[in-house]
């Protein structure tokens, strides 16, 4: 595993992105990762504090497209959080607070897929958000500032 992880920061790519006095290297690729963050659990925000009952003026079908915003900052997320990884490998690699925070989003995630299943899917009810939405609407929240509490905390190991 180690060599794996040696292998990945040590290519060209992980080195000019770690060492790189670019503005297109490391900075541009840490302000990616931020507004796919900021895109992702901004949209995701917004449609679990509906679901909770905030804002009910707006109804949820008119939050359906956020899934699509969602997806899109989740994937910009992906690619600059792998780059990011391939600059330090070996230290982010081995730690537990890296592999929390990937369970984390990984926990997230599925909640954002299975509130889009049990808002908009085809035994979806008419009217509002169900005790079961409600549920992984508030632990979607505090999944999300749980990873980014460990995103940023990373910063200092």
């Amino acid at each position: 595993m180690m060599e794996s992880l040696v292998s990945v920061e040590g290519s060209a790519f992980s080195t000019w992105l770690r060492e790189s006095s670019s503005i297109w290297a490391y900075p541009t690729v840490l302000t990616l990762h931020t507004v796919g963050l900021a895109v992702l659990v901004g949209a995701n925000w917004a449609l679990d504090l509906r679901v909770l009952g905030l804002a009910r003026a707006i109804p949820l079908d008119a939050l359906a497209s956020s899934f699509r915003i969602m997806w899109i900052g989740f994937w910009i997320n992906a690619v600059s959080g792998v780059m990011l990884f391939a600059a330090d490998a070996t230290t982010k690699g081995t730690t537990t607070l890296f592999m929390g925070k990937l369970a984390l989003i990984t926990a997230a995630v599925a909640a954002m897929v299975a509130i889009k299943r049990l808002l908009y899917g085809r035994k979806a009810g008419a009217g509002g958000a169900t005790r079961s939405a409600k549920v992984l609407a508030a632990a979607s929240l505090v999944l999300w500032v749980g990873a980014i509490a460990a995103g940023r905390l990373m910063a200092y190991i």
